[in-house]
């Protein structure tokens, strides 16, 4: 996971926090607190390559499409 993902969890978390009352922030805990930006960090990561993964298989296709008007470019 990147770092950039990681301080966008926190953040993430950092603001969830101060919307919430200080008795309440200290009832949950900050181990709780870090699971949950571990898991927003978790999720950000799984967006990421879910895109990622559309992203390649753009090019991909693309690829076999340039490829197929290629063999065919001359006989027209």
């Amino acid at each position: 996971m990147t770092v950039k993902q990681n301080a966008h969890a926190v953040n993430v978390v950092n603001t969830f926090k101060a919307k919430l009352p200080a008795e309440t922030v200290e009832v949950i805990g900050e181990n709780h607190f870090d699971e949950l930006s571990l898991l927003i960090e978790s999720a950000i990561s799984a967006a990421v390559f879910d895109e990622m993964e559309k992203a390649a298989n753009k090019v991909d296709q693309l690829a076999h499409d340039i490829r197929h008007f290629a063999e065919f470019f001359d006989r027209g």
